[in-house]
């Protein structure tokens, strides 16, 4: 190896170990102990992590969560909470890749326990 390539080399390494910042700060804006608000809580938090599999052109399993009428469907059955609870071994079944952040799922427990207003 010549001269020039190994300490350009050992840079290269060296910048491509370096641990990057992340933010791991939950994102969550609304306690859950207010009025947890669907269009404004909830929905986003389902657009973010489940429609790209339960649209209604991707709907895996059957499950469609696009619409108001579906996710009351599946609150009311408490098959929404029940697949996005944390098991004792630290993890959900839903959704697929990664779990929810503790404040996500602490927001739509509480829009579920509030009487899954449409608001």
């Amino acid at each position: 190896m010549s001269a020039g390539i190994l300490p350009a080399f050992l840079v290269l390494i060296v910048i491509s170990c370096q641990k990057k910042e992340v933010n791991l700060t939950p994102t969550c804006s609304t306690n859950p102990t207010s009025a947890v608000s669907l269009k404004r809580d909830v929905f986003p938090i389902i657009k973010t992590n489940c429609l790209s599999c339960h649209d209604a052109a991707n709907h895996n399993g059957g499950i469609v969560l696009d619409s108001y009428e579906n996710l009351l469907l599946y609150g009311k059955s408490d098959d929404l909470l029940n697949s996005i609870r944390i098991a004792a071994n630290g993890k959900a079944y839903m959704p697929k890749g990664g779990r929810l952040l503790d404040c996500e799922i602490a927001l739509i427990q509480a829009w579920v326990k509030q009487g899954l207003v449409n608001n």
